[in-house]
C-alpha cells in the first residue's frame, strides 16, 4: 500500500475552504475531560491488555488501532478549547499541526498512522509486532505533548 501525505498548508486551506471547520459557541470544559478520560482509559486498557499479546500475533493491529484512536481522541479534545470542531480526522490534524507548530506535533507522522487506520478498517490490512513497534515511540510522545497542553489548558479554566 503506498502512503501518500499531501501538504500541510494545502490541506488546511481545503478543509477551510471546503466548510470542514465548523464554530462551536462554547468551550465545553465538561465534554473535553470527558473524552481526555475515555481515552486515558481507553489507553490503560489496551497497554495492559497489550502485554500477553505475542509477537507473531496480528493482535497488534488492535493495539495501533487503539493507540490512534486515544490520539484523535486527545486532538479532538483540544480543538474544542478552539471551539471548533472538524468533520475529518485529517481536518483535525491539519488544524491542530497549523495553527498550533509550537507544540512540533509531526504532520506526516499523523498522516501516516490516519492511512495505517484507514487501511485497517476499509481494506481489511493487518499491522505486525514489527510495524507497531516502529509507530509506539512516536504515538507516546505525541499522545504526551497533547495531554501536556490539555491538562495546562484546563488548569488554566480553574
Amino acid at each position: 500500500m503506498k502512503l501518500t501525505v499531501e501538504d500541510l498548508t494545502e490541506t488546511y486551506r481545503l478543509c477551510l475552504i471546503n466548510g470542514k471547520y465548523r464554530e462551536k459557541n462554547r468551550v465545553d470544559l465538561e465534554l473535553i475531560k470527558s473524552m481526555v478520560d475515555v481515552a486515558e482509559r481507553g489507553l490503560l486498557f489496551i497497554q495492559e491488555h497489550s502485554k500477553k499479546i505475542k509477537k507473531e500475533s496480528l493482535d497488534w493491529t488492535f493495539v495501533f488501532r487503539d493507540y490512534y484512536e486515544a490520539l484523535r481522541t486527545f486532538i479532538e479534545a483540544f480543538l474544542l478549547f478552539d471551539q471548533i470542531e472538524a468533520e475529518s480526522h485529517q481536518c483535525k490534524n491539519a488544524y491542530i499541526c497549523f495553527k498550533y507548530p509550537q507544540l512540533e506535533l509531526d504532520w506526516e507522522f499523523l498522516e501516516l498512522v490516519r492511512l495505517k487506520r484507514n487501511a485497517i478498517n476499509y481494506r481489511g490490512e493487518f499491522l505486525r509486532f514489527e510495524d507497531w513497534n516502529l509507530l509506539k515511540i512516536n504515538f507516546n510522545l505525541h499522545l504526551g505533548k497533547i495531554r501536556t497542553i490539555i491538562q495546562d489548558q484546563l488548569k488554566e479554566y480553574r
